[in-house]
């Protein structure tokens, strides 16, 4: 037998490649991927063998996303894109970077380590005010689940009802608050804030008046502990805002805008189908991509929500995760009645973009 191993330079062994002529074959991604070993185990592919429709490929494109927070159901239209094969579909390797309290994927994103993540739109406003050059590009959720949850005994509806209340509520969010009693004509300093965490159960136990968390995860936490809540949307309170954001660096829309609207596609694939099948979406999470230790009849419970905040507003009339400059304009000028921002500093279009949720939509 010829020994067909040699030394380069280097000094480390290599094998001679064998490219063999293959037929050019019309084969779509996702078949390209479901063959793995068996029609093109071992053969190395001349550039231009294979075709797929308009479009060569010869392996699938890595795509990375930073996950805003753990690895559950708030997050399942990402996995239902996988488990369903809409990602190889669009020739892309999606992986999904679980998050937690100490994840910055403002600065992952901004040092390419990832392509992506998510936010709101006072978190991209403020990543421009900051010099951050990052854009929002869609929105997952078109109403934004963040508010403020009390006891029935005790009700938080409307801003005149917060002052005399302790309310449990994140640093972050106390300026934009204190600015909607501000406008409401209430005193900030009427209110008795203290620091929340991610158990609310101190709800529960009358230690305080309101809790701000997000009714998708904590409000249905309680409800499921049996505990009958009153919540007051920050949208509804004033609040500008979508949640579940994805932005980008202007960089990457502007170079790789095919990549994401080819993401985008199968994003939007991803959502419709949890929507679709919130319960199957429950127990995928729970068996298969979630994190570790998570509960069915919760994540069942929680699925069963984003009914409520995902095929709404917006993309009831444009479709799943559309975005509107309008929402970023009001949430600059919110930031400017924060005294975040200088009137002029930060434009609309400095901070999100339409385009590329336009094109995976064929708009």
């Amino acid at each position: 037998m010829t020994d067909k191993t040699r030394k380069p330079a280097s000094g480390k062994a290599t094998a001679d490649k064998v490219v063999l002529a293959v037929p050019t074959l019309n084969l779509n991604r996702r078949s390209l991927m479901k063959a793995g070993g068996g029609l093109l185990a071992g053969v190395f592919l001349a550039p231009g063998a294979m075709t797929f429709g308009p479009r060569t490929a010869y392996a699938a494109d890595k795509f990375v996303h930073q996950l805003g927070w753990i690895k559950s159901i708030q997050f399942g239209g990402h996995f239902a894109a996988i488990d369903q094969g809409y990602f190889a579909d669009e020739g892309i390797e999606a992986e999904f970077l679980a998050g937690g309290p100490g994840t910055d994927g403002t600065a992952l994103v901004a040092s390419g380590q990832v392509m992506t993540s998510d936010s709101d739109v006072e978190g991209v406003i403020r990543n421009r005010i900051s010099g951050v050059p990052v854009k929002a590009f869609a929105a997952i959720m078109q109403k934004a689940p963040g508010a403020i949850m009390s006891l029935p005994s005790k009700p938080i509806r409307t801003l005149q009802d917060f002052p005399g209340k302790t309310i449990a509520l994140p640093n972050a969010t106390r300026p934009q608050v204190d600015i909607l009693l501000k406008s409401a004509g209430i005193d900030p300093s009427t209110v008795n804030y203290v620091p929340v965490g991610t158990d609310p159960g101190i709800l529960a136990a009358g230690q305080v008046d309101g809790y701000y968390g997000w009714a998708t995860n904590q409000g249905v936490m309680l409800k499921e502990r049996g505990v009958d809540i009153v919540v007051a949307y920050m949208n509804d309170l004033g609040l500008p805002g979508y949640a579940g954001v994805l932005y980008a660096t202007d960089e990457s829309i502007d170079t790789k805008s095919d990549l994401i609207t080819r993401w985008l596609k199968a994003e939007i694939k991803g959502w419709q189908w949890f929507l679709d099948n919130p319960d199957a979406m429950a127990k995928l999470m729970v068996d298969k991509y979630g994190q570790r230790g998570l509960d069915l009849k919760a994540q069942t419970a929680e699925a069963g929500v984003y009914k409520d905040f995902i095929p709404v507003g917006d993309a009831a009339k444009n479709g799943l995760l559309w975005i509107e400059p309008s929402v970023f304009q009001q949430g600059i000028e919110f930031s400017i009645k924060a005294g975040d921002l200088k009137e002029g500093q930060v434009k609309v279009e400095d901070v999100v973009t339409q385009k590329l949720i336009a094109a995976a939509h064929g708009k």
